[in-house]
């Protein structure tokens, strides 16, 4: 059976030592969150479980990750580094989808004030300096 349900015969599931079920099998109980180690897409219908080392009958845990179709085809084209996936692959077990901005945004807080104290006080001096011109101007034509 595949992964939609249907009914495949056995042979196409089991081709030059590959174990596609079992690498699903492991790959799904190593890592349950399941979405691409690469983008985060969670629709398990597009998911591959690709092998890291390029060994379709290696099934260890750590050789096994989930990617959708695009990010599987780069992966295979050299252009995602393995430890990148591994650790990608690690992060998103963590954060189960759900993003975490804390340690990137820890002191976003106290700059967005210090930046609007600023900006305040830059508005109340253009507008000074605007009132003391339009004086100036205003005293100017008087006298002449």
């Amino acid at each position: 059976m595949d992964l939609l349900g249907h009914d495949v015969p056995a042979p196409l599931l089991k081709v030059r030592g590959r174990n596609q079920p079992e690498a699903w099998r492991i790959a799904d109980r190593t890592y349950p969150f399941r979405c691409c180690a690469v983008c985060g897409l969670q629709m398990v219908a597009c998911l591959q479980v690709a092998h890291l080392d390029h060994d379709a009958a290696n099934n260890e845990p750590s050789n096994l990750a989930h990617l959708c179709p695009t990010h599987h085809g780069m992966y295979d084209a050299g252009l995602y580094p393995v430890e990148g996936i591994r650790l990608l692959q690690a992060h998103w077990q963590i954060t189960q989808g759900v993003a975490n901005h804390a340690l990137r945004m820890k002191d976003a807080g106290p700059k967005a004030v210090r930046t609007r104290k600023r900006n305040a006080a830059a508005r109340k001096a253009a507008a000074t300096r605007h009132q003391k011109a339009a004086r100036s101007q205003a005293e100017g034509s008087t006298s002449a």
